[in-house]
């Protein structure tokens, strides 16, 4: 009898624990096969402390993509913003390298100098470079948001894992 009432437990927990997973296809989320709106993913998002960053991150692909104006804005900005750093760090690499040119025969102090310079010009290369690639497309947006939204999902479930059964059925 308490072999029975053991396995039963068990299968309830976990039909019950399997059941409170959330998960992402095109746009939706679910849960329990029903779907959640975007206000509940929000809520779930700040009630496990996971997730909160891509969802932002989703919904502003998503938000991109509904919008040419918003979408143009952001290229503009990442645009300029590359543009600039990457001209100041072209100009501090090729500082960078003229200095250390200088000082390998003469002056320690234009060696000194020139590695400062080429490690900033370096460094505001990959800025550039980063700032470049957050330009987006009307065919990347929905991609880039499904990319974030999955990752939203695995971290809502593994907080879940984390939390166990026992507490799942009060978030419901």
């Amino acid at each position: 009898m308490k072999l029975l009432t053991t396995i039963a437990a068990v299968l309830i927990s976990i039909s019950a624990y399997s059941q409170n997973y959330v998960e992402y296809n095109r746009g939706t989320f679910t849960q329990n096969g029903e779907e959640l709106s975007m206000e509940q993913i929000d809520d779930l998002t700040l009630l496990h402390k996971a997730g909160v960053g891509n969802f932002r991150r989703g919904n502003k692909f998503n938000r991109m993509h509904k919008n040419q104006y918003q979408r143009n804005t952001n290229n503009i900005i990442n645009l300029l913003g590359s543009g600039a750093t990457g001209i100041y760090g072209g100009i501090g690499v090729y500082g960078g390298v003229i200095g250390i040119i200088l000082g390998y025969d003469s002056e320690p102090r234009y060696l000194r100098l020139g590695a400062l310079f080429l490690g900033a010009g370096t460094g505001l290369c990959v800025v550039s470079y980063k700032a470049f690639s957050r330009i987006t497309s009307y065919e990347m947006c929905l991609p880039k948001r499904d990319e974030e939204f999955k990752k939203v999902a695995d971290k809502i479930n593994q907080a879940i894992d984390a939390v166990g059964p026992s507490a799942q059925s009060s978030n419901q």
